[in-house]
């Protein structure tokens, strides 16, 4: 749980720093997320067992993570500055409130495995039925993260790309 706290809150950290309001899009400010996700994903995916299940979990997660992306990339707004053609990111209140749920629904499922005892039983006795290991429930969380944050980060310089660069009479 401690370290999903550490994660979650550098996430929300990050992109409450980065992301939320106006922001220049330069690959230094996305390296870092991708940095922390990918020491995460390296951290828990190392241990790893390539069963099937345990694939399908984390396949499952990061397929979700690339739905969530698709919701954060429709939340946020692409611009270029008329006069300096550099491109910007604006990001309010939906963007942060995806991260807020998202975040907040991984910290809610990890401390009712802790705390609830039936919640913990019932989600303990469908990981043995369907023979996946603790550490693709890790997997599914940290790849969720990483393919949310890839979305994102691609996606924005898709859309940089195609956003023409305003031309300037004079």
């Amino acid at each position: 749980m401690q370290d999903a706290l550490i994660l979650s809150a550098a996430l929300l950290a990050y992109v409450l720093l980065t992301q939320i309001g106006r922001h220049k899009v330069s690959l230094l400010r996305m390296l870092p997320s991708l940095g922390l996700v990918g020491y995460f994903a390296w951290s828990f995916l190392a241990d790893l067992t390539f069963t099937a299940p345990n694939l399908w979990t984390a396949g499952i997660g990061t397929a979700l993570g690339l739905a969530v992306g698709g919701g954060l990339l429709a939340t946020l707004a692409v611009e270029r500055d008329r006069e300096t053609g550099r491109a910007y990111t604006r990001a309010g209140a939906p963007y942060l409130l995806i991260w807020l749920v998202v975040l907040g629904g991984r910290l809610l499922f990890l401390w009712a495995l802790e705390h609830v005892t039936w919640f913990g039983e019932d989600v303990g006795r469908f990981l043995m039925e369907n023979r996946i290991e603790a550490n693709a429930v890790a997997a599914f969380f940290v790849l969720m993260a990483m393919a949310m944050i890839l979305c994102r980060n691609i996606g924005v310089y898709v859309r940089v790309a195609r956003t023409p660069t305003p031309v300037t009479v004079g």
